[in-house]
């Protein structure tokens, strides 16, 4: 999975133990493949998502992983995106209790926007600490539009900053454009 590292360097993503990927891209398809491939080769993983654990599991092959998913609604697998301490211990048992684990943390603009950016930053400044002293290998896919580039510093200063190659795009078509007399119109929208 090549992609590029930092803004100016390109290579190819080969996750160590030990490190911490800040993998910025709108969507975390990176972030997911790699993981898939880390947990194919042998290490145990953990999948903290927003996204619902069925449809997730449906979506890509993670039937090997633990989920917790960040929800409010009480059960098992589930966990309050507001109980930072509680998941913070979640995540430390599973790494501590593996001998090679990987985690994704699928979620973080989420986390800032329930919890403030400063305790996450915090958060993942522990969670760093753990991963580093066992081993782990983590993900963490972050859209980089949702955060400041104050923000997206200090993540990256704390974290491996990967930022994947896209494809080109088709022309973004605008949901409105000019007509005739400065008149604006819905494209695609025509009489009925």
């Amino acid at each position: 999975m090549c992609a590029a590292i930092s803004s100016a360097v390109t290579s190819c993503v080969d996750p160590k133990p030990g490190n911490v990927y800040l993998v910025e891209e709108r969507r975390p398809k990176t972030s997911y493949e790699v993981f898939d491939q880390v947990v194919s080769s042998g290490y145990r993983g953990l999948v903290v998502t927003r996204d619902f654990p069925k449809k997730l599991i449906s979506e890509r092959e993670l039937e090997s992983c633990k989920v917790l998913w960040l929800t409010n609604l009480v059960g098992e697998g589930r966990i309050n995106p507001t109980a930072i301490g509680i998941m913070m211990g979640q995540i430390r048992t599973f790494i501590e209790g593996q001998q090679r684990s990987a985690v994704i943390l699928d979620g973080l603009e989420y986390l800032i926007m329930l919890n403030t950016y400063d305790r996450m930053l915090q958060f993942m400044h522990q969670l760093r600490d753990v991963v580093v002293t066992n081993d782990c290998i983590l993900f963490v896919p972050l859209d980089p539009r949702t955060v400041t580039q104050r923000e997206l510093a200090l993540l990256e200063r704390g974290m491996e900053p990967v930022v994947p190659r896209t494809e080109p795009e088709p022309a973004d078509e605008t949901a409105m454009e000019a007509g005739e007399d400065g008149v604006l119109r819905l494209l695609g929208a025509g009489p009925r």
